[in-house]
């Protein structure tokens, strides 16, 4: 009885945590220095993408950390060029 109310009434798409759209990839900023030149891979035939890694520090004197992140990068075109013209450091 209370199983057919309950599954009535809660909508089987919605997103509890979040009014925006449901994107397939997930975007961030990170600011730093690029640990190694970035590199073009071939995933799937004619499809690319370009790999690189950043080094992003914080804190301060002794207390400084850096946190490394790896990125794979689906760009085309000249921001393509761009990106691979960009120099390590």
């Amino acid at each position: 009885m209370f199983a057919r109310t309950l599954r009535t009434a809660v909508p089987r798409h919605t997103r509890a945590f979040s009014a925006s759209p449901a994107s397939q990839l997930a975007r961030m900023t990170v600011v730093g220095r690029l640990g190694v030149a970035p590199e073009e891979v071939t995933i799937s035939g004619d499809r690319t993408l370009v790999r690189y890694v950043i080094g992003s520090s914080f804190g301060k004197g002794e207390d400084k950390k850096t946190s490394w992140f790896r990125v794979a990068s689906f760009v085309q075109g000249p921001q393509k060029d761009f990106l691979m013209g960009v120099p390590k450091g």
